[in-house]
Parts: structure tokens; sequence; C-alpha cells
């Protein structure tokens, strides 16, 4: 048994380590383990290194991609703008000539239009003189037949029928019914409008104090009514160039001439102490030009203002059409010159916008004029502002037109409006007193403003034979029968279906006052205003009056005639009456002549 024992004991001692032994194995796996981890530090940095060398690489392949991307699509953005500039240009040309092409069309349409219209007028005064010759063999064939089935009766007088419309000296020439030359279109136009016009006629001065009251670019101005306020307004304008405008209500000053022979009323100088001298010559002195009579119209104002050339000349214009029914803006690129002259040669550069009377014009809308016109660049803008402006200043006065000739640009590409015209509108002058103030009454013929004082309708015009009527119908035939019989009248005066007593006086008094006058034609119709109240105002008129040498013919019809003519005959005043129209305008020519 303790053999087994020391057997066992010897093989387990023999199988066993020492501590040296264990010691030498812990050493040996504490130096292996140090050596595996050197080594998996070192694969790790080196594969960091070998990762970041990789990563920057990449980096900067994404940079480069990135760059590159960028350039690509700045290329093509940059292609693109090129093709859509192209594509716009190419879209304005078309339209440009799109648009030439259709006023060229409307222009021709209309041209076709109006020989159309004078065929249309031709066939039909064709069509009515073959009618009235059909009814006259007609009516003779009628006469004839009645003769002869009342052959028993006796032979009644011809009684000669005279055409209003045909003189007896031109009735051979005039068979076909035609009006003759004598017969009076203009003045019959002017006499019709008469009571349609505000007599309201502004300075250029003061045009240009209300459009720049609605920020429309206008010279620097000032006015002038002695030598002393000239002085002052040259030094205080501090302009490199001024200019000297004589105000008054006529066009062509600068060919006009003064009554003390200084030549235009128009003057440049660079010299502010010249400026006095230079209106001295002018206030106090008529100035005379191819729009005033021939005594001229009398300067108490001048303009002082600021010198500016003009680099580029349009025409620009708002107005009312009665084609579209409210405002249109018409412009032209040919300005500084007459818009019909433009219009006779090259209409195609005239262009013209439908306005909604609503919302007014788009802004759009005025870029476009503006590019019609010209303006290129930053004016385009500015000119379109300006128009806006305009139209602003068109709705506030109640305008029917408002012309700016030129509409131009300065060299330093201002827009500026050199001179303007303003038209009102009559019906809305109620609501402007403050524009009724500004009318210079001294440059309107007095019996004109006398008349329109007194509520009557009076157009002075270079006849003999003054004309009271009342109806603007009847008073526009009163003066061409005047003319048929070889005169000429010397007013349109209607004094209106309502006339009172004291009008008829006061329109009595205004035709008695002009020298021209030889003979005076009443001729009434009554209605409202009956023969008895004119008559009476007629008698009155004469009673508060001088003498008058004046012959007075009245032809009398209508309401209360017969007490119109018993009212004449008490009065024991030479008043020679008629009852036929045309016996009365003879007689009044005759009575002229003498």
């Amino acid at each position: 048994m303790k053999a087994i024992l020391n057997r066992h004991i010897t093989r387990v001692r023999k199988n066993m380590l020492t501590n040296a032994d264990l010691g030498n194995e812990s050493y040996l796996f504490k130096a292996a383990l140090t050596e595996l981890r050197t080594e998996l530090q070192i694969l790790r940095k080196n594969d960091s290194a070998a990762l970041a060398i990789k990563t920057e690489i990449i980096s900067r392949e994404i940079d480069s991609l990135n760059q590159k991307l960028r350039e690509d699509i700045a290329n093509l953005k940059h292609d693109i703008a090129i093709d859509m500039n192209s594509r716009k240009s190419d879209v304005r040309e078309e339209q440009k000539a799109l648009e030439i092409r259709n006023q060229s069309m409307s222009n021709n349409y209309m041209a076709q239009l109006g020989d159309v219209r004078t065929m249309m007028e031709a066939a039909k005064w064709e069509t009515i003189r073959k009618g009235m010759m059909a009814i006259f063999v007609s009516a003779t064939f009628v006469l004839l037949a009645s003769r002869i089935l009342l052959a028993s009766e006796e032979e009644k007088s011809a009684v000669d029928y005279i055409d209003p419309y045909v003189s007896h000296s031109n009735a051979q020439n005039n068979s076909d019914g035609m009006v003759p030359d004598s017969f009076l279109p203009l003045q019959a136009v002017k006499a019709l409008n008469a009571s349609q016009v505000r007599y309201l006629n502004l300075h250029e001065y003061q045009s240009k104090q209300l459009m720049a009251k609605h920020n429309i670019n206008v010279q620097r101005f000032a006015i002038a009514e002695s030598i002393e306020q000239s002085e002052n307004a040259a030094l205080g304008l501090k302009a490199d160039e001024i200019v000297i405008k004589a105000q008054i209500h006529a066009g062509g000053r600068g060919k006009g001439e003064f009554s003390n022979g200084l030549k235009s009323g128009v003057h440049l100088t660079k010299d502010p102490k010249k400026v006095p001298e230079i209106v001295s010559q002018m206030l106090g002195y008529k100035l005379k030009t191819k729009q005033t009579s021939e005594d001229g119209v009398l300067v108490s104002k001048v303009m002082i203002a600021e010198a500016l050339d003009i680099a580029k000349e349009t025409y620009f214009a708002i107005l009312m059409d009665r084609d579209s029914g409210g405002p249109v803006l018409v412009g032209s690129p040919d300005g500084g010159m007459d818009i019909e002259q433009v219009a006779a040669t090259n209409p195609d550069h005239i262009y013209k916008t439908v306005i909604d009377i609503d919302s007014g014009p788009t802004e759009q809308q005025t870029l476009d004029m503006a590019m019609k016109l010209g303006f290129t660049g930053k004016s385009v803008a500015e000119a379109s502002e300006q128009m806006q402006n305009l139209y602003q200043l068109f709705l506030d006065v109640d305008a029917t037109q408002v012309e700016i000739n030129p509409f131009g640009l300065t060299p330093q590409n201002n827009v500026v409006c050199f001179d303007a015209k303003i038209s009102f509108d009559d019906n809305a002058s109620f609501k402007h007193p403050e524009l009724e103030q500004m009318r210079d009454t001294t440059e309107e013929d007095p019996r004109e403003v006398e008349a329109e004082r007194c509520g009557l309708n009076y157009v002075g015009m270079d006849g003999n034979i003054g004309c009271l009527v009342n109806g603007a119908g009847l008073a526009l035939a009163t003066m061409d029968i005047i003319k048929l019989h070889g005169a000429t009248p010397a007013n349109f005066l209607d004094v209106g279906g309502g006339a009172t007593t004291t009008q008829v006086s006061q329109a009595f008094k205004i035709l008695t006052d002009d020298k021209n006058v030889k003979t005076i034609l009443v001729n009434i119709f009554g209605g409202i205003a009956s023969c008895l109240t004119i008559a009476e105002g007629l008698v009155t008129a004469l009673q508060n009056m001088p003498k008058v040498t004046v012959p007075i013919v009245v032809r009398l019809q209508g309401n209360q005639v017969e007490e119109g003519k018993e009212c004449l005959r008490r009065s024991g005043m030479d008043i020679t009456l008629r009852d036929d129209l045309d016996e009365a305008a003879q007689q009044s020519v005759l009575l002229a002549s003498a």
C-alpha cells in the first residue's frame, strides 16, 4: 500500500510544474501579449493613416466634382439666359412687325372704308336726286291732270319756291340739289360748338404749374410782370442758359413780331444781366403771330425759364376717344412737330393704347408706350412714371386732352415735358373753381366774355350783318341764308329757347356795340321764349340805348307772334317786319349794302 502511494506521489511530482516554470511561462505569455499589442497598435496606426489618405483623396475628388458641377450649372444658366434674351428679342421684333402690319392693315381698311362711304354717299345723293326728279315729274302730271279736271275753276297763280340752300345766281349750276360753295361749314361748326366749349385757355406757365403739382418733370421757371421781377427771376434760376417767353394765348410765338419791331416772342441768353433788357422790349407791347389778329396781343407777363438741351423729341397725349368710349394713350417717336403732319406722312409712327377707364393705364402699358417712343435703358422707367403722373393730372382736372409736345429726353437722360396743351371738360367746370380763376379774359374777345356772363351763346365773325336768333339750328340756317344772298354774318348769337327780356336786351346791346355791323337781322321762332318776350326785349334795349342808326329787320313766327308784332308796331321805332325768312335775309343784305 505504501509502495503504491509512493509511486503515485512520484508520478504526481513528476507531472507537476515548479514555481520557476510557472514564472517562466507567465513571463513568456506576457512578452508575447505585449508583442501582440504592439503589432496591433502598429497595424491600427497604419490602417488609420491609410484611411485618412483615402478620405483626403475622396474629399478632393468630391470638391473637384462640386466645382465642375457648379461650373456646368453656371454655363447652363448663361446659355439659357442667352437663349431667353434672344427669344425675347425675337418675340419683340415679331410683335413690333405684327403691330406695324396690323396698323398698316387698319390704315388700308380705314382708307377703303372711307372710299366706300364716299361711294355710298354719292350713290345716296344720286338716288335722292333721281327720286326727287321722279316726284317732280309725278307732281307735274298730277298738276296737269288737276288743271284739266278743274278747267272751269279760275286759274291759280303759280308761287315760286325759293330754296334757302340755292342762291338765285347759282340756281342753274346747282340743279342737282347739292349745297353750293357759299355754304358756311367752318363757321357753322364753330357756332354749333359755341355752347359746349369752356372759354378756358391756359398760359404755358399755368399748364406747367399744374404739371409740377402732379410730380411731372418741367423746366425750372418763374413769372415776371415787371422788369425788376425778371431780373430777380433770372438771377434766382442760376441756370447756364435762360429762355424768355412772352405769355399769350397764341402759338407761333417764336416767329412772331412785337409792335416795337422786336423779332420773336422767344429769346435765349446765357447772361442773366441781359434778361431785363429783353423783357423791357416785351412787356407792354403787342405780339403778332400767325394765330393772332393783325393788331397782335398785348404782353403783360413773361416766363423766365431754364433752357434745356433736347437729345430726343417725342409726342405723347392722353385724350378721350369716342370709338373706345374712354381715354387712350397716343404717342409717336416723331415729336417736336405737328402731329397731324405725322399722321399724314408717317401713320405707322403713331401708336394708340386703349385704357380701362376704371383702373387706368397699367405699368406694362406705359412701359410699352415708352419703348415704342424710343426710350431706352433707365429712361424707359422714368418715361413710364411720367405717363402715369400725366394720367393722374388728366383725371384730377377733368381734362378731355393732355398733349405733351415735345415729350423729350435731355442729354443727361432726364425725361422732361417741355410744352403742354390741356383741354378741359366743360361739364365738370363747377368742380374746379381754382381753374376758372386761372382764366385770362384780357386776351379774349370782350363781346364773347360779356355774352358768356349774360348766359348767351355768342361767336364773333367778320361779316356786317348782325344776327339775333333763338336756337342753334335756326341760327345756323339764318347765317347760311345770309351767305347765300351774297353777304356775311357778323356773328353767331343764340339767345336760347328760354331767353328772358333782360337777356334779349343784353344781346341786342352786344350787337350794336360791334362797329362792323351794318344791319341787324332778328329771326325768332316763338316757343318757350315767345315772340312777345323777344319783342319786349328789343323795345327795352332800344329805349335804354342812344339812338340806333343801324337798320333792324325782324322776322317773327310761332308762339304769340301777333302780340310780338303789335308790341314792335306800338313802340314807334324804325323796325322792318317780315314774315318770310328769305325775304328778311334779302332785305337785310339790301340795307347793309346801301
